[in-house]
């Protein structure tokens, strides 16, 4: 009887050991498992000492395959697009044209000029965007357009290979 019992305990202390190494191996708590299963030549799992893996020696993170958390940007992910700041003066939700420097005229409330990306490329921009902002579009030629809208008047216009905006009372 004492056998008997004595074989029942080993039984179960095996499963428990086995469950604790699958658990392991499936994303659990990798430091519950002192050894890794082997498989012997009969296909039979053993546990051996000389399998004994070290979980101290780890430094930062595992890679497990699984997605980063929502708080670590993915690799390779652009930067927010930072926008320039209007000159004061200028409508707060005015349309601005991403990737542009805005340097304000001096002496006029609110105007700017926009340098970069192709003096074209920000007229067309303005053409579309202006519209989408609620302003009207008043006057539309090769090298400008008027606009109206929000208590505001201006024009947009290609001067160079700049862009000027400015505002009429």
């Amino acid at each position: 009887m004492k056998n008997t019992t004595m074989a029942a305990r080993l039984i179960l202390a095996t499963a428990a050991i086995c469950v604790g190494l699958g658990t392991a191996a499936c994303g659990g708590d990798a430091k519950t498992a002192d050894y890794a299963p082997t498989t012997a030549a009969s296909g039979e799992a053993k546990t051996d000492s000389t399998d004994k893996t070290d979980t101290s020696a780890t430094d930062g993170p595992v890679a497990t395959g699984a997605p980063a958390p929502p708080s670590v940007p993915a690799a390779g992910s652009e930067p927010p697009i930072v926008l320039p700041a209007l000159p004061k003066g200028a409508p707060k939700d005015f349309p601005v044209v991403s990737g542009g420097k805005i340097n304000p005229i001096a002496g006029s409330a609110g105007s700017f000029v926009v340098v970069g990306e192709g003096a074209e490329k920000i007229l067309r921009f303005y053409r579309d965007a202006l519209p989408a902002a609620g302003y009207k579009l008043t006057a539309d030629t090769e090298k400008s357009v008027d606009f109206d809208g929000k208590g505001t008047k201006g024009t947009v216009a290609i001067t160079g290979d700049t862009v000027t905006v400015t505002f009429k009372a």
